[in-house]
């Protein structure tokens, strides 16, 4: 026994003796920073299908994977039937239920035996597809997605099964007050009934007419290859994946509608105050917000250090005081939805029931010291320096770097906005980010969505002096 552990013990030893000849002196001190190495986006190879879909690719031989993103402009929830909420978002989850003489089952089977996945769903402006698979089954892969978005099946029986997960989906809202919160302040900025006030996933009244045809005619006009972005990255030789995408979704044509920029303006909102009184709940769920600026804004890169200070992570200004100090919330923060037109910018919390208003109260002194006060020095280098270091992050897998590329062309940005991205968030002073604090998210207009317990929460609530509210039901419509 004695002999083992000197054995042990002398392997320690040994083990450690690297790090006594580290150079380090003194373990307990904290090392100094290091010298930033600066950071170069990757560069994507654009070209152009025959049915005028636009293909990028992006080489990264470090792994034999491979990540596609492909984004539809016109097929997303803001495209929707104005009396058929829910079109998009239902049409884009039956793609895969069965397509190319393949069912669901099979469809499933395929991507396993493949090491792939695939999948695909409905953002606001445009419908996405997200691929990952193995560059040793990357041809297969893409034969499958050219399946799935070519000739889906649309069958009778599979709709009626999915319907059924989104009917159930749809009742189970009232369980979920985050989604019925940010609902709540959707509709109040843009109205219930318009392409970016309404939500995604549809309203229970309107569901149940919901037919298979919708489906079939929304397919038909907005799944276009020609409007479409599709960006490869990974473990890929160019020409040859341009070659196999060229055979396979090359030839896919559809007369699908041009796409229109939708109506999306902002309604004139006389009632700041939105609630939904949910019994015994023990936290209010929030979100306080407006409509921010377009994406093409020239005060964007201010907007986002803005953002960041205010809201944009934990050492942030509305975390530190309401998480830290106040101890009456897990966390809160603050960020915009970048759209094709203005979207919503919102603070989005969860706070204790009994300090509700407080909280609000909080938030709404800390945005306006925004506006009034130049940041310190030290706090804007933070901010500035967080969204820096944090671009590198985006492309640190293939799924980042397609998805990076992919919004880029979303939002109809140039393919190497990125490579000057960190330059455009050195640039911005003090000045600026008081500035469009002012400018662009006065409290005065900021609209307060609250999901809570109103006998606790309400008495509070009314002495903030935001008028009388509108009170909705557990779903977030407004009730009469």
């Amino acid at each position: 026994m004695r002999a083992a552990l000197l054995t042990l013990l002398v392997a320690s030893a040994a083990s450690a003796a690297p790090y006594e000849t580290s150079g380090i002196a003194d373990w307990t001190a904290i090392p100094k920073p290091t010298v930033e190495h600066p950071f170069k986006p990757p560069v994507a190879h654009r070209t152009r299908l025959p049915n005028g879909m636009s293909v990028l690719v992006v080489e990264s031989h470090k792994l034999p994977i491979v990540s596609m993103a492909l984004v539809a402009p016109g097929a997303g929830t803001a495209y929707d039937p104005k009396d058929k909420p829910g079109v998009a978002a239902f049409t884009a989850d039956m793609l895969d239920e069965g397509a190319g003489g393949l069912s669901a089952i099979q469809i499933a089977q395929e991507e396993d035996r493949l090491g792939a996945a695939i999948s695909l769903g409905a953002g606001v402006d445009a419908a996405r597809v997200s691929v990952s698979t193995l560059t040793a089954t990357i041809d297969p892969t893409i034969d499958l997605l050219a399946k799935i978005l070519a000739k889906p099946a649309f069958d009778p029986s599979d709709f009626d099964r999915v319907a059924g997960d989104r009917a159930t989906a749809l009742e189970l809202r009232r369980d979920r007050p985050r989604e019925v919160a940010s609902i709540m302040l959707a509709a109040t900025l843009f109205g219930i009934d318009t392409p970016y006030g309404h939500p995604g996933a549809g309203l229970r009244a309107s569901f149940k007419s919901i037919a298979l045809p919708d489906l079939q005619a929304f397919y038909a006009a907005r799944w276009n290859p020609a409007t479409m972005t599709l960006v490869v990255a990974g473990d890929v030789d160019t020409a040859k994946v341009l070659a196999k995408l060229g055979a396979a979704l090359g030839t896919w044509k559809a007369p699908g509608a041009k796409v229109v920029r939708v109506a999306a303006a902002p309604l004139k909102v006389d009632r700041r105050l939105q609630l939904v009184d949910r019994p015994n709940a023990p936290q209010s769920d929030v979100r306080i917000g407006l409509v921010g600026l377009d994406r093409k804004d020239r005060r964007y890169y201010a907007f986002e250090v803005m953002a960041n200070a205010l809201g944009g992570g934990f050492t942030s200004r509305l975390n530190q005081r309401l998480r830290e100090q106040l101890g009456i919330t897990y966390g809160i923060g603050a960020s915009m939805d970048w759209r094709a037109q203005p979207g919503p910018f919102s603070i989005s919390t969860a706070i204790v029931a009994a300090e509700t208003a407080h909280g609000i109260s909080e938030a709404l002194k800390i945005v306006d010291d925004l506006a009034a006060t130049d940041v310190p020095a030290a706090e804007l280098d933070k901010a500035k320096q967080n969204l820096i270091r944090a671009l590198p992050a985006q492309f640190e897998t293939n799924a980042g770097t397609a998805a990076s590329f992919a919004e880029l062309a979303l939002h109809g940005l140039p393919d190497d906005w990125y490579a000057h991205y960190a330059d455009q968030i050195r640039r911005v002073a003090a000045a600026d980010v008081r500035a469009v604090a002012k400018s662009a998210i006065p409290s005065g207009r900021l609209v307060i969505a609250v999901v809570g317990d109103m006998g606790k929460v309400r008495g509070e609530l009314d002495k903030l002096g935001l008028g009388e509210p509108v009170m909705h039901d557990l779903y977030g419509v407004p009730v009469p």
